[in-house]
């Protein structure tokens, strides 16, 4: 007996198995040993899990007992690493435009913000700042007429005069660099200046009032308009030895109600940043013969981008609403009008089956915005998923909303699987050892083949219903139903046609007339070379599309009959 070891050194899971055996999933960096009896007349067969159809095999010699996918069986080996690399790409594509979308909202955010503060800023400091001076000055400017009124105009001027260069010591002195994120927003260094600038004036309105208290009879004045700072030191010393408890007390309530109104200044700002960016009510080019979005897969966020950017701009005819939570109509519902004869309350009824908490207000525009395109002559497109166009469809709008429910029971078993023992042993096999970054459609690795292990879980009707749903999302089921519902004509339409090309990768050999490669796993120091060949101009003609034509039935019979 031998062992023969087939080890994954790919990123993807594969499926391997002996001529006559079943198949057995290996994970990355994971193996499969099998005893063989007969080494040399063993033959291993290998396949992706992703894409069964790419396979290969490997006749085991005696000196090859160990193979590795990425080495050992010739077109699969290069095809795999070719598919590797690919992924790899569209990953970095996709995380450095969810970082980039990331860093704008939240540059957005923080200037929206500090424009929150500059504002408050420019409201409140005058309303502070203004009569206190004014009392200062008031304070130089008015003679004192008696001894009391001395000591009563000498009393005002240190109060506002030293407060004044309080605020000055701290903080128009600090050397702090611009900072839009603190209290002063954008008029940070504005008010810095400022506050120095009124430091100066204080002091020298002090000055001012001791030399008038002095040439008019009153020079005890100065003991209470210089000896201010003092009684403000003994104050702060007395607090600070006495009642440290209280300091801290007050310094932390200060600190927590500065953080609490920068949190809410942000949240502020960020449901204005969704109102303003994020959210999207459709733009319906009004031209006759103008192709304009009706549906749209929301999973393909850099795709939706991309859409809603080319829509805002004019270059796009969309129809398609979205409103995120944070946004001012999420969670809102619309009532359905009698003439309709629909069950429920609201719109929600006939499209989930229930009420939902991001709401329905969002059909009431996308249906104002298709009534638009309708009677401009726009031609409706309807956005499938890749490879899916014409699949996922309910069978009609009034079974929308109870189709929804069927597929969220059954979808709703997945949590209760990923519990399961099944589950822990796909854990334990290696099915951690699968990338979980997300791909444009939002899935990574993980997440379908946890999905594919979900499938193979199920019985196979509960199997076949959701295969069948597959090709819309949730709500585009009900959008199509409600198009086909008031007999619309509309453009299916495959998402890849806004994706971007990965191009093709060839392989090609180090010289021109190559060697027989051995299944055997050996050290090549040959050169190789990726050539990348350019995909050609989208074809709109040759896409998978199909109009659907509503309106007008055709009934064909006959040899010829598709």
């Amino acid at each position: 007996m031998a062992v023969v070891s087939v080890g994954n050194d790919l990123q993807t899971p594969i499926e391997v198995k002996l001529r006559r055996g079943d198949w057995q999933v290996v994970y990355p960096q994971r193996s499969w040993d099998v005893d063989v009896s007969d080494v040399g007349a063993t033959s291993v067969e290998i396949r992706l899990r992703e894409n069964p159809a790419l396979k290969g095999s490997c006749k085991v010699t005696d000196g090859s007992s160990e193979l590795w996918a990425s080495v050992d069986f010739e077109t699969f080996s290069r095809e795999a690493k070719g598919r590797d690399r690919a992924e790899a790409r569209e990953l970095g594509r996709e995380g450095k435009r969810r970082e980039e979308a990331q860093m704008r909202t939240g540059k957005m955010i923080t200037e929206a913000a500090t424009q929150k503060r500059s504002e408050q800023c420019w409201k409140r400091v005058p309303i502070f700042i203004g009569p206190c001076f004014a009392l200062l000055i008031l304070s130089v400017a008015i003679p004192p007429g008696s001894a009391l009124g001395a000591k009563v105009l000498a009393i005002l001027a240190a109060v506002s005069g030293w407060s004044f260069i309080s605020l000055s010591v701290a903080y128009g002195w600090p050397r702090q660099v611009y900072d839009p994120d603190s209290v002063w927003g954008y008029y940070n260094v504005s008010v810095r200046f400022g506050l120095r600038l009124l430091g100066f004036l204080s002091l020298a309105l002090l000055v001012l009032i001791t030399v008038q208290h002095a040439l008019q009879g009153f020079p005890r004045t100065a003991a209470i308009v210089w000896g201010a700072p003092v009684y403000y030191v003994f104050i702060i010393v007395a607090v600070r030895v006495f009642c440290p408890q209280t300091t801290q007390a007050a310094q932390e309530h200060f600190r927590k109600e500065f953080q609490r109104l920068r949190e809410q200044q942000r949240e502020e700002a960020q449901r204005e940043i969704g109102n303003r960016t994020i959210r999207f009510e459709g733009k319906v080019v009004c031209e006759r013969g103008r192709p304009c979005v009706a549906s749209w897969p929301g999973k393909y966020a850099g795709a939706w981008d991309s859409l809603v950017s080319q829509s805002r701009s004019g270059q796009v005819s969309a129809a398609v609403v979205f409103l995120p939570e944070g946004t001012d109509d999420y969670g809102q519902c619309d009532s359905i009008p009698e003439a309709e004869g629909l069950p429920g309350t609201c719109w929600c009824t006939p499209l989930y089956g229930e009420q939902k908490p991001w709401g329905c207000r969002w059909f009431t525009k996308w249906r104002q915005n298709i009534e638009t395109a309708v009677e401009s002559g726009a031609e409706l497109e309807v956005y499938y998923f890749q490879n899916h166009v014409g699949k996922g469809k309910v069978e009609s709008f009034d079974t929308a909303g109870d189709d929804n429910l069927h597929r969220e029971k059954v979808n709703k078993k997945q949590s209760d699987f990923e519990d399961s023992p099944e589950f822990e042993q796909a854990l334990d096999a290696g099915l951690g050892n699968l990338s979980k970054e997300p791909h444009g459609d939002g899935s990574s690795q993980y997440s379908r083949e946890a999905r594919r292990l979900f499938l193979a879980s199920l019985s196979q009707t509960e199997r076949e219903y959701l295969a069948t749903a597959e090709g819309l999302g949730n709500s585009q089921k009900a959008e199509v139903a409600w198009l086909e519902k008031k007999g619309y004509a509309y453009w299916e339409v495959d998402v890849s046609t806004w994706l971007p090309g990965e191009g093709v990768e060839n392989y090609v050999p180090a010289s021109a007339e190559p060697q027989p490669k051995m299944c055997s796993r050996q050290e090549d120091d040959s050169p190789m070379s990726l050539s990348t060949v350019p995909l050609r101009p989208f074809d709109y003609n040759l896409q998978a599309e199909c109009c659907v034509e509503l309106a007008t039935v055709v009934h064909v019979e006959g040899p010829n009959a598709v």
